[in-house]
């Protein structure tokens, strides 16, 4: 799909022959098709890069400068672990930016609206940077909805001191998908951070130093969001480490219940077995409470040493 965005942020109408009905700041291409990429190229007079190389992830392939325009790709974009990595790239010229992506994107449909709310800028430099920050903004409420689900998993955890086997499942599924959450968002902030880090590097002379300037405080904002991410990632590794104890510790319960129900069965077993063969020459069994006193033995046989377990602090 093809669409051209205004200099005044409307949406401009396309005629039959790809032209769009006023002066193009924004040619944004989704999945597209032949003959829109030939469209597109007509109108802006340049080659538009394929998907492979799009999706490249060599330094060489992800910016490069071909002398006033600016080739930047993300091969990875993405911050939901329900949502497949969506390879996207950026041509920024004097006059005009090309965005190419080969999937939506939550995150990118919300960044176009913002940046037609407050209006699309007059030149490309300018739509790119207001298009970053859009994005850069919704990176960044991703990973404050992350710290708050972290928050409250962490309270689940460590609130309680007993938890079920099927609680800790899903705690660990949780913070399964929490980390994956997050490997997409840093994902997208290491390439959002190599584009901008080369842009503000290698800088054609018709980028404006108030465009720089944003470029800048894009850059610190995303050093900002690394090291959220970094805090993130140490957090969720904490809970997942507490989780994997807390499930040590049921299993040794479960092993030390076995072991000391083995252990306090010996003594009946023992004194039922040698009881049990009623030789004739046991005389005690041919005492009158022969029979009764056999049993309260092997009572005592069993309760003894759990009584000697409980003393010991064993249970």
């Amino acid at each position: 799909m093809l669409t051209h965005h205004g200099a005044d942020g409307r949406v401009l109408t396309t005629a039959a022959d790809g032209r769009s009905s006023g002066e193009c700041r924004w040619f944004d291409l989704r999945d597209p098709t032949a003959e829109e990429v030939r469209d597109v190229e007509r109108s802006t007079g340049l080659s538009l890069p394929t998907q492979e190389r799009i999706r490249a992830v060599e330094m060489s392939s992800r910016a490069r400068l071909d002398g006033d325009v600016l080739y930047l790709n993300v091969p990875y974009f993405a911050h939901d672990v329900e949502q497949r990595p969506v390879p996207f790239g950026l041509i920024v010229a004097p006059k005009f930016l090309v965005s190419i992506r080969y999937g939506d994107s939550p995150a990118f449909r919300q960044a176009t609206n913002a940046v037609h709310e407050t209006k699309t800028p007059d030149d490309g430099a300018g739509v790119f940077v207001a298009l970053l920050e859009a994005l850069v903004g919704e990176i960044a409420d991703h990973l404050e909805a992350i710290t708050a689900q972290t928050a409250d998993l962490s309270l689940q955890i460590m609130g309680q001191p007993k938890h079920s086997t099927r609680t800790l499942t899903g705690m660990l599924k949780r913070i399964g998908e929490l980390e994956s959450a997050l490997t997409r968002a840093r994902q997208t902030m290491s390439g959002l951070g190599r584009i901008v880090g080369f842009m503000q590097e290698n800088a054609p002379p018709w980028v404006g130093k108030p465009q720089l300037a944003q470029l800048k405080v894009v850059h610190k904002d995303l050093d900002g969001l690394g090291e959220l991410d970094s805090h993130m990632t140490d957090k969720l590794q904490f809970l997942l480490d507490a989780v994997l104890g807390f499930i040590n510790i049921e299993q040794n319960d479960v092993i030390k219940i076995l072991t000391v129900a083995s252990v306090v069965s010996i003594p009946p077993v023992i004194l039922a077995g040698i009881w049990g063969m009623n030789f004739v020459n046991m005389r005690e069994l041919k005492l009158p409470y022969g029979y009764p006193l056999a049993l309260v033995a092997i009572v005592l046989s069993a309760v003894l040493p759990l009584y000697w377990f409980k003393r010991r602090g064993w249970l």
